[in-house]
């Protein structure tokens, strides 16, 4: 969360006086991240940004799928969990595309 935190002072850093209300990340359905609940992340965010320009905003995840393609059969699905098996043949033998996993979609600042 500390890398999230730079990266929104960098967005901010034209803006010295904008106040983040809420950061809004764009968030790989294969991370890590959703391994957590949102409170935990919220609250390790907090954490993150006490002291920052970004204290007091809220954290926002905005989930992104991934599409995986099947090594055996071709064929391609979105997956919803780490470990997946392949609608069409059941092979574990998924390759998903790469995506960013944590990307700044958006910071809205108070006025």
């Amino acid at each position: 969360m500390a890398q999230v935190v730079k990266m929104v002072e960098e967005a901010l850093r034209q803006a010295p006086s904008a106040r983040p209300s809420v950061v809004r990340l764009m968030v790989s359905t294969q991370s890590h991240f959703f391994e957590h609940d949102a409170a935990a992340l919220q609250s390790v965010f907090a954490a993150a940004a006490e002291g920052t320009v970004a204290e007091r905003a809220m954290l926002e995840i905005l989930p992104v799928p991934v599409t995986g393609h099947c090594r055996l059969c071709g064929t391609a699905c979105e997956m919803k969990a780490l470990l997946q098996c392949c609608p069409g043949c059941g092979s574990a033998n998924l390759d998903a595309e790469p995506v960013p996993e944590v990307v700044l979609h958006e910071v809205v600042v108070e006025e």
